[in-house]
Parts: C-alpha cells; structure tokens; sequence
C-alpha cells in the first residue's frame, strides 16, 4: 500500500533526516511528516526575508554537524548531492569592556593572543589538559548509555583515568563556569572570550556542568572552526531529504501528526490531522517534546505511568529571540578586527553574564544582555548582495514569561506582544551602535523573532524555548529527556523517542538520530 513503510518519522529537523537518511541508506522505505509548508525544523533558510540575501531564521552554524559523527557517515554522498562546507580562520570573538578577543584556528595567532592577554600559559595548560581527554570529553557526549557501548566507554575511562581520576573528573564534569574562568584566567576578556559559550547550550555560567560545556566548546571552534554550507543550511536539507526520497520513501509537508497508534504494546502508525495515516512495519520515530509525545500523541492508556508522570514535569529553559538586519554596507565595527569574524558575542563582563541570566530565568527583561552577533555573510559571500552587509543577532537570556524589566523602562504588561518585542530589539541595537556605527543608519531591512514566533515556527520551541527543554544537569545527558533515565526509549515497543528534548540535546549535530538509527541497524 502506498502509506506503509518501514520507519515513520514525525518533524523533519535535523535529527530526524539524519536518521530517515542513515534508514534509507540500509534500504528501509521512510515517510518523514512535517507539519510545516516546509521541511528541516531549526533550519529555516529564507531567501524572501530582504531580497538578494539568504537568511537563516534559527540555526545558522554547523560545527557540531561537521566534527560529529552522522557528517563522518553521509559526507560522501552529501557532498554528491551537492553539500559544500565554507569555513574560517576566524570563527570567534568577544567585544566586552575590558577590550577585545579572537579566537582562532590558527594555533601561532592564539598563542599570539593569549600571550597579550597574559593568559598563554593559562590556555596551553587547559587545552593540553583537555586535548588528552578529548576523546572521552566528546564520547561523552555521544554516548548512548542504555547500549552495552556505554559500559565499553566507562571501561576506557576507568583504564585512562584510574579510580582517582574518574572521581575528579566526575566533580570536573559538575563544576560552573564562572569559578573555573575565575580560577582558571586572568584577563576579563579571556573570560569573556570563553564563558558565554555555555548559553548555546542553555547553560548560564553559574550552572553546573557549564564549565565543561564551555571547554567543549572551545576546543572543538578552535580546532575546527564554524562551517556553514554553501547557500544556507537548506542545502543540507534538501540533500538528506533526496536520500530518504532516492531509496523509495517521501518527505511529506503539510502533514502534523495528531496520534500514534499502539495495538499489541506496539506503535503501527501515525495518523495526520487531513485524516491520513501512515503504518510502520519496523519502527516510529518521534522528533517532538516529552509532553507532546505522551500526554498528546499517545493515548494515555498506552503510556506506562513513571513516564507520564516525568514528562509532565518536564521543564522549559529560558526563551530566546533573533535579530536581522540587512544593511547597505558592511557593518562598521569600532574594532576592525571583528569585521571578518563569524560569531562575536557582546557583552558588558562576566558580571553582566551572571546578572542576565539570572534575571531571565527569574523572568525578568535583562538590562544589558549578551549579544550573539553572527556573521554568515564573511565565510559565504553568496548569502549578500556585492557591498552589502548582513547580521544574525541571537539573544539566549530571554525571560519565557515576563514579570519585569530590570532597566525600569518597557511596560510589560500583555507578555510578549509585538511591541514589547520591538522595544526589546530596539535595546539590543543601541547597546550595539558603540560597536557597530552604522547599525541604525544603513538598514535596509529588519526581522525580529520574538518567543512567540519563534514557537510560531517549530512547536518544539515552547515558549520560545530554542533548545526545546531545560538543559541544566537534572534534565541532561542520562536524565534526558526524563528523569526515569529512558533515553529514547518510551517504553511502547517501536517508538523511538529522538530531537534537541531528547539525549546529546540540543544543537545542530543529528546527534538523537544517529543513535537511534545506529541502534535499530545494528
């Protein structure tokens, strides 16, 4: 019948084209169902945002996908299809006000950096530190702990660490940021350079575990750069979509899932808000959050209890909205050197850090957040008009609900509205006119995205959530996405539990979907 598959996979983000991908490749027929006009979820490539620009409305930066493993597996025939990867010696900077900061590809312009900021020595020490645990730090990370590999990866562990050191470690793996910045460096900048890392992960630098995230971080830019793909992450899109569709299966948009059916114990198929429905001979796969998994999607009778009962009490993170502007020139920065960085955060201090994060997560307007100002447009000169100049500003330390604004001067009442929004935005462009002159008076065309937007564009993001759940150490690693310590599984045979709710998290690596993939083909 034309509706059956092999494997029915609900969302079409990256997780779950991975995934389709890697199933269609060992000849199984997929069916991906998205609800929206199009597929690819946090990747929203636009081209009809400014004319003659691309635009990438969420996720921008690949260097997750790239350095992990789903890229190793299909770069040949991504590359078939047409996937072209531009990086940059340059894809870091921090402009705070203590001065200025690269970070660099290049090992002889990092020494040369740090060594002016007198945190050479500091830096060797933590990159040597690091570099000869970074096969453990990164299997961490990609490790499925509920597959007889995990006890391999806790033997290498044990057999590189000793006792001893697997027990530091563990307290390594916990600590915050800021006191390891603190401890660590000297310099303001370098702390600044280093720490705001720890937001894309959802992490503040007073978290647990965001010191380890933010090492992570660090060393894998510095080592690998910021690869983006040649036209947008579109690109990337459509190549795993053409091979789930080469090996007879069909990427079908328009298409929300609004029941899993379960006969036996066993999920069978999906049924579409148009009436369709899509069975499964082998397996189900669902890109979507806790709650919408099993207090929606699944009939309440089907799902164990323990499992209800975690993903109620599954918790959101901080909002988080996007800026862009498309100029006429190029952006003037104040420090040229930042004109051909591709990612430069913004920011007062540590300090300021510390207070926006913790006033958003108190549900407060920060007063002078940090800024996320990315530049696609220095590694692929194809996304901009010749003379022109595009920025993709992000913003993590974004309240979900507002309860007050700590600068006292926008009214907040009525939430997020769309003028609390502009007014919001309007904040974040005077906090960067120092930095960037011509910022207000060589626009030719802006977008904001506020929370309810950006929910608005992809359901996982409730809120405005960008990592689709919380992703401090209690919902994290084996305690995501539920505090029963399932991982995919959701305990109806079948169904397999996959996207940024789901373990590594979030991110744009394909990281839930290659493992599950993994494990229903070996």
């Amino acid at each position: 019948m034309a509706n059956q598959f092999d494997a029915v996979i609900i969302g079409s983000g990256i997780n779950s084209l991975v995934s389709g991908a890697m199933l269609a490749k060992r000849g199984w027929r997929v069916a991906v169902l998205e609800r929206n006009e199009r597929p690819g979820g946090a990747i929203a490539t636009r081209t009809d945002i400014f004319p003659g620009f691309t635009v990438e409305l969420l996720s921008s930066w690949h260097p997750l996908f790239v350095g992990g493993p789903a890229y190793a597996e299909l770069a040949g025939d991504l590359a078939r299809l047409g996937v072209e990867y531009l990086n940059t010696e340059d894809p870091t900077g921090v402009v705070c006000n203590a001065g200025s900061a690269i970070l660099s590809t290049n090992v002889t312009r990092n020494e040369e950096q740090f060594r002016a900021l007198g945190d050479l020595d500091a830096w060797n020490t933590v990159m040597s530190d690091f570099g000869g645990r970074a096969e453990l730090a990164f299997g961490l990370l990609g490790t499925d702990f509920w597959r007889p590999s995990a006890a391999k990866f806790g033997w290498r562990a044990w057999r590189k660490l000793g006792r001893r050191g697997l027990l530091a470690s563990g307290a390594e793996l916990l600590e915050p940021a800021a006191p390891w910045v603190d401890r660590s460096f000297t310099s303001p900048v370098t702390k600044a350079l280093l720490a705001p890392w720890a937001l894309h992960n959802g992490l503040g630098p007073d978290d647990a575990a965001s010191a380890f995230i933010t090492k992570v971080i660090a060393a894998a830019i510095s080592m690998g750069g910021m690869p983006i793909p040649v036209g947008g992450g579109v690109k990337l899109v459509e190549a795993l979509c053409a091979l789930i569709t080469e090996a007879g299966g069909e990427v079908i948009t328009n298409a929300e899932a609004v029941r899993i059916e379960v006969s036996g114990g066993r999920a069978k198929s999906v049924k579409t808000a148009a009436g369709a429905t899509y069975d499964a001979r082998k397996a189900i796969l669902a890109s979507v959050t806790p709650q919408a998994l099993y207090l929606k999607l699944l009939d309440s009778a089907q799902v164990p209890s323990d499992f209800s009962a975690a993903a109620a009490s599954f918790r959101y993170g901080r909002a988080a909205m996007q800026i862009h502007l498309a100029l006429t020139e190029p952006p003037n920065w104040t420090m040229p050197k930042m004109a051909k960085v591709a990612l430069v955060h913004v920011l007062d201090s540590m300090d300021s850090l510390s207070e926006s994060v913790n006033a958003a997560n108190r549900g407060f307007l920060p007063r002078r957040p940090t800024i996320v100002v990315g530049q696609p447009g220095v590694i692929d000169p194809s996304r901009v008009p010749a003379g022109a100049g595009l920025l993709w500003l992000q913003l993590q330390e974004v309240p979900r609900e507002i309860r007050g604004d700590m600068a006292g001067e926008i009214d907040h009442i009525g939430g997020w509205s769309p003028q609390v929004r502009d007014r919001y935005a309007d904040r974040i462009i005077s906090q960067l006119k120092p930095h960037i002159s011509n910022i207000d008076t060589h626009v030719a065309g802006t977008k904001v995205l506020g929370p309810a937007d950006l929910e608005g564009l992809n359901a996982n993001l409730v809120g405005g959530d960008p990592y689709a759940g919380d992703c401090r150490v209690d919902q994290y690693a084996m305690w995501r996405p539920l505090r029963v310590a399932t991982g995919h599984n959701t305990g109806v045979a079948g169904l397999w539990h996959i996207g940024a709710s789901t373990h590594p998290g979030p991110g744009l690596g394909g990281g839930s979907g290659y493992l599950v993939a993994k494990r229903l083909l070996d």
